[in-house]
């Protein structure tokens, strides 16, 4: 006869145990979900803090670029001419001499043993310039630029401010054969631009040494204008005259450097007009982007008054900043004795204020 602990024994033995409880698939897909959204917010913040990186190393290339053309303007008093060859213009082929501005600069840039290593007797395409030719210098690269050869450069001299061949009639800072002092830039260093990025379709590019459109460029097109025909297969032959203009792999826009030493990233919305105004260096005009201020009516239209230029940036409300000084004067659209008096009374209230505190302190 079994006990009672016996039974209890015998309960626990045959008492079934529960099951683990798993994840269902309405569960599962959730998480899969969440998973997926999460990945998706991240992914272009990881590709904008590469790109952020890209652009910093972009950057950090032109200020080495720019420290190079300075110590060379202080060693040699004017600035690399940007090709040399015998007769121009300049046609981007592989024949003729075209020595360009940028082998010049390769003592400047901690790069002089490439520099002893060319050979300037010869054209940059004969065969004993072929290594020097031929090699990829990181400074002269830019990380975004993606689909060009090895050895380009990703950094071109503006030679002019409009689509002209390369010759040494050009209006830009590097021509052919011909070099210029800071005092021949007269429209001033920090308004002259030196240096642009560009793309070059590997079939057309002749290497960083070739001084043809392969290092000089010029402001005659929209940035970024050139990279639909150059990522675009083509059957079209473009002339050897033909230049180009700007150009990257940058979202939007491009890096230029100006002679003074500031680089700015350019939109591919920038005005084409002060683009070709930047390149020149010795236009001569005031600069477009300075253009905010009045302009005077025209007197044949019965009306010889100032007229205020409506402009796309709030204005200052400084006299002379943003505005005209007659307007100030006007009291902001009344006429002078209500302005007149508006200005007493300011300055009435300035000094109550000055005499209240005096009393407050005494």
């Amino acid at each position: 006869m079994k006990t009672n602990q016996d039974k209890r024994m015998t309960m626990k033995t045959i008492q079934p145990t529960r099951p683990s409880r798993g994840f269902t698939l309405v569960e599962l897909l959730v998480v899969i979900a969440i998973i997926g959204i999460l990945v998706g917010l991240l992914v272009p913040a990881i590709q904008n803090m590469r790109e952020m990186s890209r652009r910093s190393h972009c950057e950090q290339n032109l200020v080495q670029m720019s420290l190079a053309l300075s110590s060379y303007s202080t060693n040699f008093g004017h600035y690399p001419a940007g090709t040399i060859n015998p007769n121009g213009p300049i046609k981007s082929e592989a024949k003729g001499y075209h020595h360009n501005w940028i082998a010049s600069l390769l003592p400047n840039m901690d790069a002089e043993v490439v520099y002893n290593a060319i050979d300037r007797s010869v054209g940059v395409y004969d065969a004993k310039n072929t290594e020097a030719r031929g090699l990829a210098i990181p400074n002269l690269r830019c990380p975004s630029a993606t689909t060009v050869l090895d050895y380009t450069t990703c950094y071109a001299g503006l030679s002019s401010s409009t689509e002209n061949p390369i010759d040494e009639d050009n209006d830009g800072v590097f021509v052919l054969n011909k070099t210029f002092t800071e005092s021949d830039i007269s429209d001033g260093l920090s308004y002259t631009l030196f240096v642009g990025e560009k793309i070059s379709a590997p079939e057309e590019d002749l290497g960083w040494i070739s001084g043809t459109r392969s290092s000089l460029r010029t402001g005659g097109h929209v940035i970024n204008s050139e990279l639909a025909r150059i990522r675009r297969p083509t059957t079209v032959k473009i002339d050897n005259l033909y230049v180009g203009g700007l150009s990257s792999d940058h979202l939007a826009g491009a890096y230029t450097l100006m002679g003074s030493g500031e680089y700015r990233f350019r939109s591919s919305s920038m005005d084409t007009r002060l683009l070709s105004q930047l390149v020149s260096r010795s236009g001569g005009g005031i600069p477009i982007d300075w253009k905010v201020g009045i302009e005077v009516a025209d007197p044949a239209a019965g009306n010889g008054n100032p007229a205020a230029k409506q402009s796309s940036q709030p204005a200052d409300k400084t006299p002379g900043v943003g505005g005209s000084d007659a307007e100030y004067a006007a009291g902001k659209g009344k006429n002078a004795g209500d302005g007149a008096g508006d200005g007493a009374a300011e300055g009435d209230e300035v000094k109550l204020e000055v005499n209240s505190a005096d009393k407050a302190t005494n």
